[in-house]
């Protein structure tokens, strides 16, 4: 009984862990300074990072003006885990908010995109409170495609003489097709979570994607297919629905697809995703 009281006593008294949220003006090699959020554990580190990359909708809630809650809800699980990262917003800066209903799309994951996750993992590897060579890159839809250009053997984003690039990443449901059209190989091991019924963003492509990549060769590279989820799965609320979006890439230039939370999904996805995580950043 004892025993139980004295757990029970430490389990109460125990402080819920802190962390700190401000955001940061990111510089760029395009000349541009990004509006980034950065979250970090309280302490002086150094801690493992990550760089995280938004979607097509952008970063942050049109209503409130605040980090989205599908962001927000992935930064408490990193600094919880002992991790910093930085959200760079690659839209804001450029003149846009969102690109999912823009028939030609100004800002592109192979080309703006890649080269801000580069600029961020720079901007990271300088701080004295990361780990510059425990980095990894993790991103959703948009931001999951500009992750798979990121970590390609041949990135289009990567600069010259880099000490140390991203040791790993994970991609929530990236549009696999135009990376897949390339001799792809992954130079950090790479987890793909995708939802089965993804219309947006097809799951057989990224299964080719990673069957083909693993033939070539390269680092580690995984993918989960969850069943009955569909895009944007592991959102914290709301329910499935319909969403028009438009790309030059569709026949007619728009399509329906469905979006929304999974929760069985997310809770798979989860903790799959924290362990990969903690397997390329704990080393």
């Amino acid at each position: 009984m004892r025993g139980f009281l004295l757990v029970l006593a430490v389990a109460v008294c125990a402080a819920p862990a802190r962390a700190e949220t401000r955001e940061i003006a990111l510089p760029t090699r395009d000349g541009l300074a990004l509006r980034a959020v950065l979250v970090k554990p309280d302490g002086p580190g150094p801690f493992p990072a990550i760089v995280a990359l938004h979607g097509c909708g952008g970063l942050w809630n049109k209503t409130n003006g605040k980090m989205l809650m599908r962001e927000t809800a992935w930064a408490k699980r990193w600094t919880d885990a002992g991790y910093a990262a930085i959200f760079p917003d690659s839209f804001t800066a450029r003149g846009e908010t969102s690109v999912c209903s823009q028939v030609e799309r100004p800002i592109l994951p192979q080309r703006e995109r890649v080269r801000d996750a580069y600029d961020a993992l720079a901007w990271l590897q300088a701080q004295s409170f990361v780990k510059p060579d425990r980095i990894a890159v993790f991103g959703w839809s948009h931001g999951g495609m500009t992750t798979l250009w990121s970590i390609a053997s041949a990135s289009p984003g990567r600069p010259e003489g880099l000490a140390h690039d991203f040791v790993g990443a994970v991609a929530f449901y990236p549009g696999c097709v135009d990376v897949g059209k390339t001799p792809f190989t992954a130079q950090a091991p790479l987890l793909i979570e995708i939802g089965a019924e993804d219309t947006w963003t097809l799951p057989k492509a990224c299964q080719s994607l990673v069957a083909a990549a693993k033939a070539r060769g390269g680092a580690e590279i995984a993918i989960d297919v969850y069943p009955e989820a569909v895009h944007g799965f592991d959102q914290p609320t709301g329910s499935v629905h319909p969403f028009v979006t438009r790309n030059s890439i569709y026949k007619t230039g728009e399509k329906t697809v469905m979006v929304g939370a999974n929760p069985a999904a997310r809770e798979a996805a989860i903790p799959r995703a924290m362990a990969w995580l903690k397997g390329v950043l704990d080393r």
